[in-house]
């Protein structure tokens, strides 16, 4: 318990005291982000707004790291960050310097992803993260399998909370419940490097969400999305969670199916199920204001979240 306050006090204090300095930074740099053409009317506001604030709460998640844990299990989830926010700095800097549509192009995104989610997979092979629970199944040995599904779920969630990370204070709510979730089961079973990580991360989202409540003066930009898909998928593994992500990320499971239900339709069919997609335009459309809109969505990753940690007291042992 020492160790999570510890870490959360350290993530919410170091992010409320440097992001202003940062977001200079950010400014002097002309980070402004690009917006879609095809999004909503009201988003032109937000053109300009700095992006790639997730950088910094990356940072201090990997000092949290060198401080309070240094184990080689740590490493592992720290590794998870450090790899999406790698990526995600690169494609924010091709879109603020306005290379490409809107940065690197799909398909050389989906294959950097794939080769962090090897790594990440590897790594979790060798800390031993192999046993994943199967409701109702027990928590079989996946061995060596464990990189490809990895490879497989941090491109699928990274991407996942890419396209939630659509309005102001959306993507950080939602990750920020999920690392909740996972800290308390992570102090259920006193693993230290989930702790370590989940509560560093949740109290830096904390400080990330005043600069970035609506209107939101910067966002994380795929820096901190792609970070935060790539060790929601690291950090659940290694509490032997992999299965349960998609309950506990509902939402982004739904940000996404969003999408591809709405561009197969207006393919295949010619014809729109959403107003917009993803779903959080959809809502804009209807007239719905973006704090009302997180509000809503956060309430249904709370939801999740309460879920997924009550399985996981139910089974135990087995976590």
């Amino acid at each position: 318990m020492l160790h999570a306050a510890l870490a959360l006090g350290f993530g919410l204090v170091l992010t409320l005291v440097l992001y202003p300095a940062f977001l200079s930074q950010l400014v002097s740099f002309r980070a402004g982000q690009r917006i879609q053409e095809y999004g909503p009317a009201s988003h032109a506001t937000k053109v300009g707004t700095p992006t790639m604030g997730g950088l910094l709460f990356c940072v201090v998640i990997a000092a949290a790291w060198l401080l309070f844990d240094r184990s080689r299990a740590g490493f592992v989830l720290a590794f998870a960050f450090g790899g999406g926010a790698a990526l995600g700095l690169v494609d924010d800097v091709a879109n603020v310097r306005g290379q490409g549509a809107l940065g690197l192009l799909g398909r050389q995104k989906l294959l950097l992803q794939a080769v962090i989610g090897v790594l990440v997979g590897m790594g979790l092979n060798q800390i031993g993260a192999t046993h994943q629970i199967l409701p109702w199944l027990g928590a079989p040995d996946l061995g060596v399998a464990i990189v490809p599904l990895a490879a497989l779920v941090v491109v699928c969630a990274s991407n996942a909370v890419n396209i939630t990370d659509g309005v102001d204070g959306l993507a950080a709510t939602c990750c920020a419940v999920a690392f909740g979730a996972l800290l308390f089961i992570a102090l259920g079973v006193h693993n230290l490097p989930a702790i370590v990580i989940s509560a560093t991360t949740l109290g830096a989202l904390g400080g990330f969400l005043v600069f970035n409540w609506f209107p939101a003066r910067v966002f994380m930009g795929d820096t901190g999305s792609l970070a935060l898909g790539c060790a929601l998928v690291a950090v659940s593994a290694e509490l032997h969670l992999l299965w349960l992500l998609p309950l506990l990320g509902i939402v982004f499971v739904v940000e996404t199916l969003s999408v591809i239900v709405n561009v197969t339709a207006i393919r295949k069919f010619h014809r729109r199920i959403l107003r917009s997609s993803p779903i959080h335009h959809h809502f804009e459309a209807l007239g719905f204001r973006e704090p009302v809109i997180v509000a809503g969505f956060g309430f249904v990753a709370l939801l999740a979240a309460v879920a997924t940690a009550l399985y996981a007291h139910h089974l135990g042992g087995l976590v």
